[in-house]
């Protein structure tokens, strides 16, 4: 019995760090858009961008700020083109994640998106 219980106090003393560092990220939300939109408000992190374009020189711009007239060159955090209809791409900033504090907001042009943000 003493054997039994020393074996589960370290199994214990291994997995709690484990346990730990994984729970360190929140649960991220994975969505699809083909229209411009504010996707979310205030504080953002950005992990994923998956993109087709549906015609010819299809893009999109996505910003940290809430409205379109607030888009500009200066909040723009990244984008992607097509020159070829059906064509796409992943970014992956799960290591590094793109982060904003004003709002997310997509700018779309003939391109359908899926984002993982939270």
């Amino acid at each position: 019995m003493n054997k039994f219980i020393k074996f589960l106090a370290v199994v214990m003393l291994v997995l709690a760090p484990l346990s730990l560092a994984l729970a360190d990220r929140n649960v991220s939300t994975i969505e699809g858009v083909s229209t411009s939109q504010l996707i979310k408000n205030d504080g953002w992190k950005l992990y994923r961008v998956t993109y087709t374009v549906t015609a010819a020189s299809g893009h999109f711009e996505i910003y940290d700020c809430a409205t379109l007239a607030d888009t500009s060159d200066t909040n723009i955090k990244t984008e992607g083109s097509e020159a070829v209809s059906l064509n796409g791409k992943i970014y992956d900033f799960t290591n590094k994640p793109i982060e904003g504090n004003t709002g997310l907001y997509i700018e779309i042009t003939d391109c359908n998106v899926v984002i993982e943000y939270e």
